[in-house]
């Protein structure tokens, strides 16, 4: 490709790169959806900065923490570095692909990884996700330069994006695991093995683990048996394997939308068949693509998978397709089906722009109910103001706290209630960690205060609750709407004077 055809391909890439920024920036402001759960349970986080937390390093706690203090507490403030770290990651993926290919390549790959409706979330919902696929995108980029440069720059800079990854989410771990099975398995690249970078891009990068291995070491280790407790468990028979497996595939059909995800797969197992006729550059895409996606596969026949964790090996999967696509490379017969790139990314743009008008339609004109999937983020913000409201009316406002009965309730009225108070959640009797909640200290400064409790409409309490008050006072029911005929229903009680609070055994 000339300089000219690469450097017209560059202008509509960043033309699509800003467009698409822009847009999100403004849907920030327009669009009618709460703060989800999650999203409010990691912003809680960044009150109470921490080397390490329950579930996930520490990284986006310090991202909340930062973009909040400068723009004050919102949705729009805890959103925004989901829009900027999204534009980061796009723009790493176009470098990736025009360093590989070509600049008309990392076009066609913004287009095809834009059509889908995992990219529009992953650039408006802040989750660990974003700062860990902004990440990997850029360390292809510069793994990859690696490669063909013998400057230390590129290897400095793969492992400070190694690390910032692995201080966002657990999974960025596999991006080193990954260069050393490629570095192994290429004839041309196997020397490098006999190198110290390579060994000191994966030193480096654990380094940035030091924090968090310090902070478990202080408390019970409680991310690592997360995560071993996520990655464990077994379908007991043959139904159950083939539900889960049906599971995940149609998880990963409806974020990549049906025809794209279809063409990747077939694609990437025909070239997987044609490995030895393919050049150095598609094995290195396969080795960050197919590798990881097949352990999703064989896992999904063990337990459920959560549609987002293969999210990271499928940018080196749009490079390859886009490259595909635009005839770069060859899959052997599998290049009969080249016809369909074209409507499988058109489709896919058509998938967004119904997932871009689904929150003001899905309530009023489509009257989609609880199928509506942006109906469990809805009605928080009225239940938080609900909250503070029946809060301002107890005897005692500034003798009561907070009390959730899940991680859901405790985190949003952390952030809807006016003043953002501090809350609690309950976790039984004895306890059971299993959120942030329950490392955090609990209300043993309480003792004698008041607690409004929540829980989900027509909910009991738990049974053990009643015993730690004097006396337990229902508040009643309050519904909030969420549009197509929809509530949220919560339920309140008052837990008067705290006497006690369950004790781990």
């Amino acid at each position: 490709m000339t300089n000219i055809q690469s450097d017209f391909w560059t202008r509509r890439a960043l033309i699509l790169l800003a467009a698409i920024s822009l847009w999100r920036l403004l849907y920030l402001f327009i669009v009618p959806l709460d703060l989800g759960p999650d999203e409010a349970y990691y912003w809680d986080w960044s009150r109470q900065l921490a080397f390490g937390y329950f579930s996930k390093p520490p990284l986006i706690a310090w991202v909340n923490a930062l973009t909040t203090t400068i723009f004050g507490v919102s949705a729009v403030a805890v959103r925004l570095p989901a829009v900027l770290l999204g534009a980061a990651g796009l723009w790493g993926l176009f470098l990736a692909a025009r360093r590989l290919f070509s600049a008309e390549v990392g076009f066609w790959t913004l287009v095809v990884w834009l059509a889908t409706p995992a990219a529009a979330a992953l650039g408006l919902i802040m989750a660990t996700d974003v700062l860990m696929i902004c990440c990997w995108c850029l360390a292809l980029w510069t793994l990859w330069q690696s490669l063909e440069n013998d400057g230390t720059s590129w290897k400095l800079a793969t492992t400070l994006l190694i690390g910032l990854g692995t201080l966002g989410k657990q999974m960025m771990l596999v991006f080193p695991l990954l260069m050393l099975i490629f570095l192994l398995g290429s004839p041309q690249d196997r020397p490098q093995l006999k190198r110290p970078w390579p060994w000191l891009v994966v030193l480096g990068g654990l380094l940035f683990l030091l924090p968090p291995l310090w902070w478990n070491s202080h408390h019970d280790w409680i991310t690592f048996r997360h995560t071993a407790h996520n990655i464990g468990g077994s379908n007991p028979n043959l139904l159950a394997r083939l539900a889960t497996f049906s599971e995940f595939v149609g998880s990963q059909l409806g974020l990549l939308s049906p025809l794209s995800w279809l063409l990747l797969i077939g694609l990437l197992f025909s070239l997987l068949f044609s490995l030895r006729q393919q050049s150095r550059k598609v094995r290195f895409l396969l080795c960050f693509s197919l590798i990881g996606l097949s352990g999703f596969f064989l896992m999904s026949f063990k337990k459920s998978i959560n549609p987002n964790w293969p999210a990271v090996f499928y940018p080196a999967a749009m490079i390859l397709l886009a490259a595909w696509g635009r005839s770069a490379i060859s899959a052997g017969r599998f290049d009969r089906l080249r016809r369909f790139f074209a409507p499988a990314w058109k489709f896919g743009l058509l998938l967004l722009l119904i997932g871009y008008c689904l929150p003001f339609v899905s309530q009023t004109v489509l009257n989609l109910g609880r199928k509506d999937p942006t109906w469990r983020i809805r009605g928080w913000q009225a239940a938080g103001q609900q909250t503070g409201e029946l809060l301002r009316q107890q005897p005692r406002p500034d003798h009561t706290f907070i009390l959730g009965t899940s991680r859901n309730h405790s985190a949003e009225s952390a952030f809807y209630v006016p003043g953002n108070p501090r809350t609690y959640r309950w976790a039984g009797d004895p306890p059971s960690v299993a959120s942030q909640y329950e490392v955090w200290s609990p209300p043993l400064d309480k003792f004698g205060w008041d607690a409004l409790i929540i829980t989900d409409g027509g909910n009991q309490l738990p049974g053990t609750l009643a015993q730690h008050f004097e006396k337990l006072i229902p508040l009643g029911t309050k519904e909030m709407k969420t549009g197509g005929g929809l509530q949220r229903k919560l339920d309140y009680y008052r837990g008067e004077n705290l006497l006690s609070w369950p004790q781990k055994r």
